[in-house]
C-alpha cells in the first residue's frame, strides 16, 4: 500500500497506516513533508521545541528533527511495539520525503486530507522540521 501524505492529517494518517501494518501489509508513505498538523502554528512549534529541552545531551531522549523522523515517531506511537508483532509491523512501514523514482506512476491512496482552502489552522511537517533544525 502506498499512501500519499500531501495535505493528510498526521494523526489520522498514522493510525490508518499502523492499522494496515498490524494486519501484515507493507505500508509506504510518500510526500512526508506535506503532511500537516492542525492547530495554531506557534503552539505546535512550541510543543515540539519543548520536547528538545527534556533530558540531557548524553542520556536523551533523542528527538529526531528530520521530516521522516518526525513522521516515524508519530507512527511508532500507534503500533504495539512492546510485543514482537508490533516491532515487525513497525519495520513494515517506510516513510519518504518526496516520491522516489520506484513509486512514481503507481496508484496511491489518500487518507484524511484537508482541502487547501479550508479555514483550519495548519502547519506542515517540513516547516516544523526546518524550525527545529535552527533551535
Amino acid at each position: 500500500m502506498i499512501i500519499d501524505g500531501k495535505n493528510a492529517v498526521l494523526g489520522r494518517l498514522a493510525s490508518y497506516a499502523a492499522k494496515a501494518a498490524n494486519e501484515g501489509e507493507d505500508v509506504i508513505i510518500v510526500n512526508a513533508g506535506d503532511i500537516i498538523i492542525t492547530g495554531n502554528k506557534n503552539a505546535v512549534v512550541k510543543d515540539f521545541a519543548d520536547r528538545l529541552q527534556i533530558g540531557t545531551a548524553s542520556k536523551g531522549p533523542f528527538i529526531n528533527r528530520t521530516v521522516v523522523g518526525l513522521v516515524r515517531r508519530a507512527l511508532r506511537g500507534m503500533v504495539k511495539r512492546q510485543i514482537s508483532q508490533g516491532r515487525e509491523a513497525f519495520k513494515r512501514i517506510k516513510v519518504y520525503d518526496g516520491i522516489p523514482e520506484e513509486f512514481k506512476g503507481k496508484e496511491m491512496e489518500s487518507v484524511a486530507k484537508l482541502p487547501e482552502d479550508s479555514v483550519v489552522h495548519r502547519v506542515k511537517i517540513s516547516e516544523i522540521s526546518t524550525i527545529l533544525k535552527g533551535v
